[in-house]
């Protein structure tokens, strides 16, 4: 490059800076890069002459620096600028207006089902879809049993203790009922109310048995991260087999109002806290909440209704963990574990939970890994019913009024429950205006004294027809606001034993 052009070229560049009204990075470089080209030292001298002129012409350009050396010069540090958007540049594959059109409608749409679905749990609602699937159940009618004939205690609020061995049905008289843990059964008394659902998984949960064996391993954590007493394993209804612990809202034990469940020890507190955050434990519970809500939704709506008030009137109470933002259906929680064993092989003796809500169903859900056919049965002596109970699967039931046990499992094998339940203590409180009876009876006088007695007498009677009955259920009237016919209103006077006729399954 000859000296004429390399004049000619940075009065070029130093013009075409000017115009821009600053010095920036990039006419640095272009100044620099002029420059370099040229080896001739009048030639640099003449290049910052022209930067220097045209500052005193009034340009925003400060001078450059000066003039040395190719070899001492150091270069310009440039400063790092975020890389700069392309705002006309567009997506690999741009959405049609038809597939646009298509996306907004699914984000609607996903909005109201959700929004639908809230509004549902906070009414205690059943989806049409999990409707149809109900019905898809098997009904069982067991001949010449009454529900309302199960014992409960006179105010209808508990149950009583456990039948006595010549109360009950011998073993060798009982019958075996082989359910597959696959299809929901719902077993009906003579007058086809739903008083025990064998609930099967979820029928679109193909993972359920991945959910089985998590719990599994979760329940294996809490035992080795708790400290149990042989306090803990003794029980009229374990045996000292195995392990048991309660977590949630009870009452009685001679405190006036109802509390939460002390778990004793730092230790098991933060197990039980693990344990409650499961996400496998949390499908469960769902689950078996949504069993309960579907085939027996009057007692579901008043279980619900009476723990919100109880929230609502005693704020430090704290329920068991549920995925519904409304809350699940039970008081209370049980895990029996393995203990102070080494494996976990959970079987109660013949027992009622006769403290549980006389008419409310608990929900035992068996977890493990162990051959249904040859133990883990759950026995309904009430009934003379051995009904097989797989792994992963759950047994809605009365337990405060039906007798009930488990058939041992097999050596080496492990099985765990966890039982979900509310005391009858708590809907009594509740009843009687945040009051025990003791309390109450002391402001009770006159007509509301005797109104009061009177109410005692017919509870368990009223409590019994809040049972689903089945073809409610078969016409989608799970809440029970249509009655069918005259003798449904006949009902309400008298209990009969007279079984409908019907094609159904009787054992």
């Amino acid at each position: 490059m000859d000296i004429e052009e390399a004049l000619r070229r940075g009065s070029e560049r130093m013009t075409h800076v000017q115009s821009l009204g600053a010095f920036t990075d990039d006419a640095l470089e272009l100044e620099y890069e002029v420059v370099e080209e040229s080896t001739v030292p009048h030639v640099r001298e003449q290049l910052s002459h022209i930067s220097r002129c045209s500052v005193a012409q009034g340009s925003a350009i400060p001078s450059p620096q000066p003039s040395l050396p190719p070899a001492t010069r150091k270069p310009p540090v440039r400063k790092e600028t975020p890389p700069t958007l392309v705002t006309n540049s567009l997506p690999e594959k741009a959405l049609t207006a038809r597939q646009k059109r298509l996306a907004r409608k699914t984000l609607i749409a996903r909005d109201r089902r959700r929004a639908a679905a809230r509004n549902r749990d906070a009414c205690d609602e059943v989806a049409s879809r999990v409707l149809e699937i109900a019905k898809s159940a098997e009904p069982v009618s067991i001949c010449g049993f009454n529900a309302a004939t199960m014992p409960s205690s006179k105010p209808g609020w508990i149950g009583t203790k456990e039948l006595g061995k010549e109360e009950r049905i011998p073993e060798r008289k009982l019958k075996d009922f082989c359910w597959n843990g696959k299809v929901t059964v719902v077993l009906l008394d003579s007058l086809e109310r739903i008083w025990t659902v064998l609930g099967a998984p979820p029928p679109r949960a193909n993972d359920w048995g991945s959910v089985n064996k998590g719990l599994m391993d979760e329940l294996e954590r809490y035992d080795r991260s708790s400290q149990f007493s042989q306090e803990d394993m003794g029980n009229r209804r374990s045996g000292g087999n195995h392990g048991l612990r309660n977590v949630g809202v009870s009452t009685g034990g001679g405190q006036p109002r109802p509390g939460n469940i002390a778990i004793r020890g730092l230790k098991n507190q933060a197990a039980m806290e693990a344990l409650s955050k499961s996400q496998y434990l949390g499908r469960l519970v769902g689950h078996t909440g949504r069993l309960y809500a579907t085939y027996a939704n009057r007692l579901a709506s008043e279980s619900r209704r009476v723990l919100r008030e109880l929230g609502q009137q005693l704020p430090e109470l704290k329920f068991p963990t549920h995925p519904s933002p409304e809350g699940g259906y039970w008081a209370g929680r049980c895990i029996n574990s393995a203990g102070l064993r080494d494996t976990a092989a959970v079987c109660t003796l013949p027992h009622t939970d006769f403290g549980n809500w006389a008419p409310g169903w608990c929900c035992v859900t068996a977890v493990g890994s162990y051959d249904p056919d040859k133990g883990g049965h759950m026995i309904l002596w009430n009934v003379g019913l051995r009904i097989r109970f797989p792994p992963g699967c759950s047994i809605l039931f009365p337990s405060a009024v039906i007798t009930h046990s488990n058939v041992p499992i097999q050596a080496g094998e492990r099985r765990y429950s966890i039982v979900e339940f509310s005391a009858g203590g708590l809907f009594r409180w509740v009843y009687n205006g945040y009051k025990t009876d003791e309390e109450l009876l002391q402001v009770l006088e006159g007509k509301e004294l005797e109104r009061w007695e009177a109410e005692r007498l017919v509870r368990w009677k009223n409590e019994v027809r809040m049972y689903t009955k089945w073809h409610e259920l078969e016409r989608s009237d799970y809440k029970g606001k249509v009655l069918e016919d005259e003798s449904d209103l006949s009902e309400l006077e008298d209990e009969t034993d007279d079984e409908r006729p019907c094609k159904r399954r009787r054992i």
